[in-house]
């Protein structure tokens, strides 16, 4: 039987895996994704990893950048040092006639979800991945939407607030800003007033991580709990936006912020309710985490055929 292969490329390592008809990863294998060598390269490498798993059916990838609509040519992956890259034309020199599906790398961990994690039995859901950024992905109808031009679907650069904090991508406000640890370690490290969050950096050689405000909190930090308050709130607010617009059956959070659990869910899921249009009449998306962890990428770029549109 044909081999499904999903591949979730990230700065440091491309993580493939085989996919089964259960949707479950059978085998793995993890391809450094080098420094200081070419695009060129480093597709050359990938594909001979690709190769040597076996007879191949179809291959997936989830790629950390938008894709330039309607191509699939890379715009920015800066964690590659890859812009306006050719990606599919460059792999079909290896690959030759072998099926190619690409997504950003959120997409795919929404699919994955979709299939084999949180989302399973559901016609609509809303994925965010709340990491170092914040990505996302949206599950309509069996499909993975796209965008009516195909450049993808960018929850993080949403603004919740006008002429607000610079983000990364040149713009201010963006949730992203705000929502990614890399938001809460720079509320974190600002803060001078928490005990708690100073003594956790401290010893840790004085680095911040996203990890230290939860456990800031269980341990009855006041300006750490003024903190989450306001992270649930912004979060809350592009999740109530995105919901009002969309209307998913559940939004599923993932990433590593997702590991605080119910210290983030339970006040989420109640800001939420304040922060949806008329969520009293019509009500709101169930908020629940991501299941399948780092799997998510591998599972949902192999069955990116399934949801294409």
């Amino acid at each position: 039987m044909k081999l499904r292969i999903g591949m979730d490329l990230g700065g440091t390592t491309a993580k493939l895996g085989v996919v089964n008809e259960q949707n479950e990863i059978v085998e793995r294998k993890v391809i450094p994704t080098e420094k200081g060598i070419t695009f060129e390269e480093t597709i050359a490498q990938l594909a001979e990893g690709i190769l040597s798993m076996g007879d191949i059916g179809i291959v997936g990838f989830g790629v950390p950048s938008s894709l330039k609509p309607g191509t699939d040519v890379v715009i920015h992956a800066n964690n590659l040092g890859w812009k306006n890259k050719d990606l599919r034309g460059e792999l079909k020199k290896h690959l030759g006639t072998i099926p190619i599906y690409i997504a950003n790398d959120a997409d795919s961990a929404a699919v994955g979800e979709y299939f084999q994690g949180a989302g399973q039995g559901c016609q609509s859901m809303l994925m965010l991945t709340l990491g170092t950024g914040v990505g996302g992905g949206y599950i309509y109808q069996g499909r993975l939407y796209r965008g009516g031009n195909g450049c993808g679907f960018e929850p993080g650069h949403m603004i919740v607030q006008q002429d607000g904090i610079p983000c990364t991508c040149g713009m201010h406000g963006c949730l992203e800003s705000y929502c990614s640890a890399t938001g809460i370690i720079r509320e974190i490290t600002a803060c001078k007033s928490s005990p708690a969050l100073q003594e956790l950096i401290a010893d840790n050689g004085g680095k911040a991580t996203a990890r230290m405000l939860f456990d800031a909190v269980r341990a009855g930090d006041a300006a750490a709990k003024d903190i989450l308050a306001q992270y649930v709130h912004t979060l809350a607010i592009g999740i109530g936006s995105l919901t009002t617009i969309l209307r998913p059956e559940i939004v599923v959070i993932g990433g590593g912020v997702s590991g605080a659990g119910d210290l983030l869910f339970d006040p989420l899921r109640e800001e939420v309710k304040r922060t949806t249009f008329s969520y009293d009449v019509i009500g709101g998306a169930a908020i629940i985490p991501a299941a399948l962890g780092n799997d998510a990428g591998i599972i949902g770029a192999a069955m990116l055929d399934r949801v294409m549109i």
